[in-house]
């Protein structure tokens, strides 16, 4: 895969969004020349290209194909699924989540509390499901604002000790950095973008559902039609062949590439860097103390630097209090040293 991005600057902001390879707007080109010299004719097939879509997602996240749903972002995909669960229901949520998710539980006007962000995560989160009794826990697998990641043994280790709690999970700053088989996975929901580590473009994502496990949560639903209940909820119109077909291209693009490839390259360049960014003691204190870390990083610095490392090429974020990075597998480790001389 060609990422022109990476040879113009020192891209490191797939974390806010991937850049697109080469092949992908070769694809991109092809797709809307047929669109611009058939019209209508272009769509006859629509449907089974759209369906060799959730097939290709599902091969990739090892899911049922006929409980993977396409929507055309984490946020849109998210609010339908409230929309169709009781709303009765208890959420537990992480403080400074996503807030695409913090906002759409409130807004749906679902009983909810938090969690503090702290190291120890995982065993607040625990504690908290004893206290609070929730029916059902959302949460990003990889914190968006500083990267922390919650690894899948936590999920399964949830499960055991809650098996009737529902686990929805937002994979966008997830998918595409490992390999993740749905299936044998014990998040019962996962959604995700497409635009961030599936370099697919803005305009798709997903949703994978486990089917014995939805039933009990949703209200006004015909269990014996919850497929079709579910179709009618995330695929209600028309879908763009363009984002889908985006979407399709580059996961088989990575899979070609080889997931385990970029897995590995991914946490290598992780590790370098979390070393050196501790040295400089540019993590909080929630980042430095974890074991296990993602690929996105919030340092310490101000808008002054910020501007600065813009202006050198260096793209970045600005998130919260702090200037946001993140590394992918066609990112160098003299590319993390060039970046650490502006900060000392």
């Amino acid at each position: 895969m060609n990422f022109p991005i990476s040879d113009k600057y020192i891209y490191f902001d797939s974390a806010r969004s991937g850049g697109m390879c080469q092949e992908l707007l070769n694809w991109r080109k092809k797709h809307d020349n047929l669109f611009l010299n058939k019209g209508s004719q272009f769509r006859l097939n629509n449907d089974d290209f759209i369906d060799e879509v959730r097939i290709g997602v599902a091969n990739f996240f090892n899911s049922q194909k006929n409980y993977v749903f396409l929507s055309n972002s984490f946020s849109i995909g998210f609010n339908s699924l409230l929309n169709i669960l009781n709303p009765n229901l208890k959420f537990l949520l992480i403080e400074e989540d996503y807030p695409s998710i913090t906002d759409q539980v409130k807004f749906n006007r679902f009983k909810h509390d938090f969690v503090e962000k702290t190291f120890d995560l995982e065993e607040k989160i625990i504690e908290k499901i004893e206290i609070y009794k929730p029916d059902v826990l959302a949460l990003s697998v990889v914190q968006y604002l500083n990267g922390v990641y919650l690894d899948l043994d936590f999920f399964n280790k949830i499960k055991r000790k809650f098996p009737k709690l529902l686990i929805i999970a937002d994979g966008t700053q997830f998918c595409g950095t490992k390999s993740f088989d749905f299936s044998s996975s014990d998040i019962d929901v996962l959604i995700s973008s497409g635009y961030k580590w599936l370099f697919s473009g803005y305009g798709n994502g997903f949703v994978l559902i486990k089917k014995n496990f939805i039933d009990d949560f949703l209200k006004n639903n015909d269990r014996n039609n919850t497929e079709e209940f579910l179709y009618r909820t995330f695929e209600p119109g028309n879908l763009d062949t363009l984002s889908f077909g985006s979407l399709l291209f580059s996961i088989n693009k990575i899979s070609d590439y080889g997931i385990d490839k970029i897995e590995s390259r991914i946490k290598f360049l992780s590790n370098y860097a979390k070393k050196k960014f501790i040295d400089y003691d540019l993590l909080d204190f929630q980042v430095k103390n974890r074991v296990k870390h993602s690929n996105i990083f919030n340092l310490k610095g101000n808008d002054s630097l910020y501007k600065k490392l813009i202006k050198n090429k260096i793209i970045c974020s600005r998130r919260g209090s702090g200037i946001r990075v993140s590394f992918n597998f066609y990112n160098k480790e003299k590319q993390i040293d060039s970046l650490l001389k502006f900060f000392k």
